[in-house]
């Protein structure tokens, strides 16, 4: 790559300088004797992140100087939802790619500017481990300054990098689904697939010969990133156990996701709510209680 041979011809005691300046600037730089037993540092004037294969940030430090805030030649785009795997590589001192350390007191942090906007997300006992994900939390834009600790003190710090959320959204395939009054935005049931280990949370109640507001049916990954498959080719598709007690009616075309529930008769029975691929069922959650009183 011409970028990197042109960086391997630098001058080395330039690089080193522009390193230790960028560092101390960055808050890499401690008290610490950094030649001291106690103190190894990890030494990286740059940074690589890689999603699925592709180079998505290639940050090299001494590209800036002391008086920038902003690393402006360098940005992050995602969407919505949680993003594909990332993985980083760092440039070392020489402007050679080095994996991460792998020293347990190591680990990867990051700072945005506005974290309603973007997140780090790890699979649950990976935090800090230097494959992640980004999980964007809404459209907009930040920044992003990615940063290599050592126990409670950052080794290596990017300056804040540019990232915009885009509209959008992504989503892995739904583990759950929550059922949600639509006028008053109440949470009223969760249900998660039919082969889950994962118990149903609430129930449904509804008075004989009443029937309820629309009840949106909203999705979520495993990531807790909710949305409504595309429709088409999907559909929503509502079935009670026993129509003498409760019927499942109200759904419209503007709605495809809502539905509304009749009271019938007294007594308890269940609804069960499926994903439908075009005429065929794409996902089964759990049975959801529903009293008719």
């Amino acid at each position: 790559m011409l970028r990197t041979e042109i960086r391997r011809i630098r001058n080395l005691s330039l690089v080193l300088a522009s390193a230790v300046l960028f560092m101390c600037l960055a808050g890499g730089c401690s008290d610490d004797d950094p030649l001291s037993p106690q103190a190894i540092h990890f030494d990286a004037i740059g940074m690589l992140i890689y999603q699925s294969g592709a180079v998505v940030l290639d940050y090299y430090g001494p590209d800036y100087t002391a008086s920038d805030q902003v690393a402006e030649q360098d940005s992050i785009t995602i969407s919505q939802g949680l993003n594909p795997h990332m993985n980083a590589k760092f440039y070392d001192e020489d402007g050679d790619i080095v994996d991460p350390p792998d020293d347990a007191d190591k680990y990867l942090s990051a700072v945005f500017g506005d974290t309603s906007v973007a997140e780090l997300w790890w699979h649950e006992g990976e935090d800090g481990e230097f494959e992640f994900h980004i999980r964007g939390k809404k459209a907009g834009q930040t920044t992003v300054s990615f940063q290599v600790y050592h126990i409670d003190h950052p080794d290596f710090a990017t300056l804040p990098i540019p990232l915009t959320v885009g509209d959008q959204v992504l989503h892995d395939a739904p583990i759950g689904v929550k059922l949600i009054d639509e006028e008053s935005g109440d949470s009223l049931a969760t249900s998660y697939l039919a082969d889950s280990s994962q118990s149903v949370q609430g129930t449904l109640s509804v008075s004989s010969g009443t029937t309820t507001d629309h009840i949106e049916a909203l999705f979520f990954d495993y990531s807790g990133t909710e949305f409504w498959p595309p429709v088409p080719p999907h559909s929503l598709v509502v079935e009670s156990a026993d129509t003498s007690i409760v019927a499942v009616t109200g759904q419209e075309q503007d709605e495809p996701w809502a539905f509304k529930l009749q009271g019938k008769n007294p007594g308890t029975t269940t609804i069960t709510v499926y994903i439908y691929h075009d005429d065929h069922i794409g996902k089964t959650f759990k049975p959801i209680t529903v009293s008719v009183n």
